[in-house]
């Protein structure tokens, strides 16, 4: 069966740049137990949230040490992935230096990104799609801003004549070891409200389907028809409550790799769509491939 996985990353997103010493390959971390457990434990309350915290941070910054394209593609290769999609995050890492890396390479699609405090944000958005790039990610909480900073705004409408989907991070995760509650809750659901009422015509994806914060990604979706999600670090219990909401159309694979092996979202997929073959081509590759064409 081919799969599109609609959420990888190569590189630093978090502090920028190449990898200077790349893994050979994952790192064990006692964050893995997310991965393990198929993200039933993540998100710990209470006195135990402050482990959640620094597990997830330390799980983070181990993996993406993980992240070159060599390494992407013997991971695609040994658990069957056909393509899949590089989000950049702009400043952290381009989109056309991820072109770059995946030029010659059709199993690699890429997205642009551009930041939301970028004076030069029209000029280099028009560079990348004119280039190839057939989507855009934006990251609130790496690129430090609310999903309604104007900047954003800008951005979308800048982005809505190429008529293809935006990814969005969405979900509050710790990324940094030092306590940061209000930038982290730049990836609160409730927050892309405004924008997403705002670009009616805009495909938006919400990427991990809102990670710990679903709940609230399904019932966006229940009101504005043109959201979707992927589903990387999403937990099967809740991606069984969104499909009545989203329907078999706006449900798509993704991994987060390298954060994340892709095995495990394809175990998750598989039992998501155990015994509806029209769903399990739909969620692993159909909607990927309806978004994935310019002018879609």
């Amino acid at each position: 069966m081919k799969i599109i996985d609609m959420h990888s990353h190569i590189d630093d997103i978090i502090y920028g740049g190449e990898i200077v010493e790349p893994y050979s390959k994952r790192a064990w971390t006692p964050g893995n137990l997310f991965e393990v457990s198929e993200y039933r434990i993540a998100g710990l309350a209470g006195p135990l949230g402050i482990i959640s915290h620094h597990l997830e941070a330390i799980y983070i910054s181990h993996h993406i040490q993980f992240g070159t394209v060599q390494n992407l593609l013997q991971c695609m290769d040994l658990y069957g992935v056909s393509k899949t999609v590089l989000l950049p995050i702009s400043p952290m890492t381009e989109g056309l230096e991820y072109l770059k890396k995946a030029r010659g390479n059709d199993r690699l699609v890429v997205f642009a990104s551009v930041s939301p405090y970028d004076p030069d944000k029209e000029k280099k958005l028009k560079a990348q799609m004119d280039q190839g790039c057939l989507g855009l990610k934006l990251h609130p909480v790496l690129q430090n801003a609310s999903p309604e900073h104007p900047g954003y705004f800008e951005i979308l409408e800048i982005f809505r004549k190429y008529k293809m989907p935006v990814l969005f991070h969405c979900g509050i995760v710790a990324y940094y070891i030092a306590y940061q509650p209000i930038r982290y809750s730049y990836g609160d659901p409730l927050k892309f409200k405004k924008l997403i009422q705002a670009f009616p015509d805009i495909p938006i994806i919400m990427g991990h389907m809102g990670m710990k914060q679903g709940e609230a990604v399904i019932e966006l979706a229940g009101k504005y028809d043109n959201l979707y999600a992927d589903c990387s670090n999403q937990r099967l219990s809740r991606l069984k409550k969104a499909v009545p909401v989203f329907g078999k159309d706006r449900l798509m694979f993704g991994s987060d790799w390298p954060t994340s092996r892709q095995l495990i979202p394809i175990r998750i997929g598989l039992k998501l769509t155990e015994g509806d073959s029209e769903f399990r081509e739909k969620f692993f590759f159909k909607n990927a491939e309806s978004l994935l064409k310019p002018g879609a």
